[in-house]
C-alpha cells in the first residue's frame, strides 16, 4: 500500500476487539459458543449487513463444496455467513492483523472453522498455488487496494472458468473533481477510486462478462444517514461499553461518510460478472 496512507487513518477500523465486548453485552460471555445467525447481525461493515451476502449466494448461486474467496473480509462476517448458509469453502483474506485475529477468534467460536479459512495478508501479495475459486466476493474493500489494472487481472486469473464475482465499492463521485482529494484518501484509505465508466471497463478488459451493475449512491447515502443518526441516539450505551473516545471515533467515520456521499464525493456500486471462457 502507499507509503503515506494507513487503513488505520479510517475511524472505523480504530478497536478489532470491540465486538468481544458487543457479544459479552448480548449475553455471549468470553470464550463462549456463538450462533452465526446471531453474531451476523453485528459483525458486518457493509451496508446492509446480511441482507446484501444473501444477496450475493443467490445471485452467485454459491453452493455446497463450492469455493469462495472473500476480499477484505474485515471480522469475517460475510465469509461465516455464507459458509453457515451453503456450506461452501471459504477464504477470508483480510489485510489488518487485528481484524483477522479476532476473526478466526469467532469463526471458531461458532463452529465454522473447518469451512472459514482466515489469512491476514495484503491481496496482491496474497499466493493460491494452483487454487482456483468458483466465486469471489468483496464488499467496500477493493478501493483500498491500488493498482487497480493489476488486481482486477488477478481476481480474474484466480476464478475457475464460468466463475463469478459479486462487488459493492465505493467509486468516485460525480464532484469528486471538486473534493480534497488528499483527505478523501486519507479518510477512505482510497487507493483506487475510479469513475464509473472506467471500474466497468476495467473488469471487462480483463474478461468478464458483466451481468449487473446497479449504481447504489442514492441507497448508501440514506442508509449511512440513517446510521448516523441511529448510532447517534445510542451515545449513552456505546461509551459505557467502549468509552468516549471510541464514540468520538466512529461518530467522526460515519459522518464524514454521509458528507462525502451528500456532496457527490463519492458514489458507489454493486456489480455481479461471469468469467468468461
Amino acid at each position: 500500500m502507499t507509503k503515506d496512507l494507513s487503513i488505520k487513518d479510517m475511524k472505523l477500523y480504530a478497536k478489532a476487539a470491540s465486538i468481544i465486548a458487543d457479544l459479552s453485552d448480548l449475553g455471549f460471555a468470553q470464550g463462549s459458543p456463538l450462533d452465526f445467525n446471531e453474531v451476523c447481525k453485528i459483525d458486518q461493515l457493509h451496508y446492509h449487513g446480511v441482507a446484501s451476502v444473501q444477496l450475493a449466494i443467490d445471485a452467485l448461486a454459491i453452493e455446497k463444496n463450492a469455493n469462495v474467496l472473500e476480499i477484505g473480509a474485515g471480522w469475517g462476517g460475510p465469509s461465516r455467513f455464507i459458509a453457515g448458509k451453503t456450506n461452501a469453502q471459504v477464504t477470508a483474506l483480510e489485510l489488518q492483523q487485528d481484524f483477522n485475529k479476532v476473526a478466526k477468534i469467532l469463526t471458531a467460536r461458532c463452529g465454522l472453522d473447518t469451512l472459514v479459512t482466515h489469512r491476514q495478508i495484503d491481496f496482491l501479495q496474497a499466493e493460491f498455488k494452483n487454487l482456483k475459486f468458483d466465486h469471489i466476493v468483496s464488499w467496500l474493500a477493493l478501493f483500498h487496494i491500488p493498482k487497480r489494472e493489476l488486481f482486477t487481472k488477478k481476481i480474474y486469473e484466480l476464478l475457475s472458468p464460468g466463475g463469478t464475482i459479486f462487488i459493492e465499492d465505493l467509486m468516485q463521485g460525480s464532484a469528486y473533481k471538486r473534493a480534497d482529494v488528499q483527505l478523501l484518501n486519507k479518510e477512505l484509505f482510497a487507493n483506487s477510486l475510479v469513475a464509473e465508466n472506467n471500474y466497468l471497463q476495467g473488469l471487462r478488459a480483463v474478461g468478464f462478462e458483466i451481468t449487473s451493475a446497479e449504481n447504489m449512491t442514492s441507497d448508501w447515502l440514506t442508509f449511512t444517514s440513517q446510521r448516523l443518526n441511529l448510532f447517534l441516539r445510542t451515545r449513552e450505551k456505546f461509551t459505557k461499553l467502549h468509552g468516549e473516545e471510541a464514540f468520538q471515533d466512529k461518530k467522526h467515520f460515519y459522518s464524514k461518510m454521509v458528507e462525502f456521499f451528500s456532496d457527490s464525493s463519492i458514489s458507489g456500486i454493486r456489480i455481479i460478472a461471469k468469467k468468461l471462457g
